[in-house]
């Protein structure tokens, strides 16, 4: 027969067994990670000669690793979109909105969003060199390649001159961000300005003066094309009623001319005897005569 010693003992037993069971189970499902779709794994290991941010490797798919030694950092591949603006509700509860400083001294202000992704087989770089997640590049990296890359480009311009030239300058800015972020392993699809640039309320005076300025002087310049148009038109119409008068006089000259040609003597003859009335010519007076011919 047993002791009760023994059972407890065996109790104790199968406790142990199933508590090492359990960390065993525990431990296993653990050190199993599977790498969506869009991503890429990275491993990196914790301990030993080759530990590290050196030693990165690029894995895809369902991963099995030691969870004590080793850890798996997950990288989105596909393409990000990060906005910085001055609205707290939109990207951030804080203002992040760029200010740079013009050739003239003044600060503008705008909201930016770029789309990007992390350029093929890049991930294990960048991890290398940073050793942070792409949320916390967004804010820190990536705010600073832009940051520098607009104070570049805004040196260019007054701050007038900025404003005016909204699409140029974002085209440019583009073009240099594009060129700070290749370097380190991202690919940009795109750069916006959102809104519109915010400027110092002096600046924004002057350029509106200048536009209704502008608005009132091209409306002046309509108004004398109206009333040289209008001119012209009389003219022609003057023009045209003495052409009329030339055309009208020409024909009846003409008419008369030819209707001149055509009263030969014969026919003046005619037109004599048709108002002839059968009466002689009466001659009368003293010293001389003189013809009183026939009332017609």
């Amino acid at each position: 027969m047993a002791t009760p010693s023994g059972g407890i003992s065996g109790l104790f037993k199968l406790i142990g067994a199933g508590i090492v069971f359990v960390i065993l189970v525990v431990s296993l499902s653990s050190a199993c990670k599977r790498i969506d779709a869009g991503h890429v794994g990275l491993v990196v290991k914790l301990y030993g000669s080759e530990k590290g941010v050196q030693d990165v490797t690029e894995v895809t798919g369902l991963v099995w690793y030691n969870p004590f030694t080793t850890e798996i950092y997950e990288f989105p591949t596909f393409v990000q979109n990060i906005v910085f603006t001055k609205d707290k509700t939109e990207g951030s509860p804080d203002n992040e909105e760029f200010r740079v400083t013009t050739k003239d001294g003044l600060v503008v202000s705008f909201d930016v969003s770029m789309n990007y992704r992390v350029a093929p087989n890049q991930a294990a770089n960048i991890f290398k060199k940073y050793r942070k997640p792409l949320e916390v590049l967004n804010k820190t990296i990536m705010r600073n390649y832009m940051r520098d890359a607009y104070n570049k480009i805004s040196g260019k311009y007054t701050a007038e001159q900025l404003y005016e030239s909204k699409v140029t300058f974002q085209a440019e800015s583009e073009v240099e961000i594009k060129n700070f972020m290749v370097r380190e392993g991202f690919v940009v699809e795109q750069v916006v300005l959102l809104n519109e640039l915010r400027l110092p309320q002096g600046v924004v005076d002057n350029i509106n003066a200048k536009i209704n300025a502008r608005q009132i002087a091209l409306k002046k310049e309509q108004e004398v094309a109206q009333e040289k148009a209008e001119a012209q038109k009389e003219i022609e119409k003057a023009k045209g009623f003495a052409e009329s008068m030339r055309i009208k006089a020409e024909a009846e000259a003409e008419y008369n001319k030819k209707l001149a040609e055509s009263l030969s003597p014969n026919l003046i003859e005619y037109e004599k005897v048709k108002k002839w009335n059968g009466q002689s010519p009466t001659y009368v007076g003293s010293g001389g005569s003189f013809l009183i011919q026939p009332k017609p």
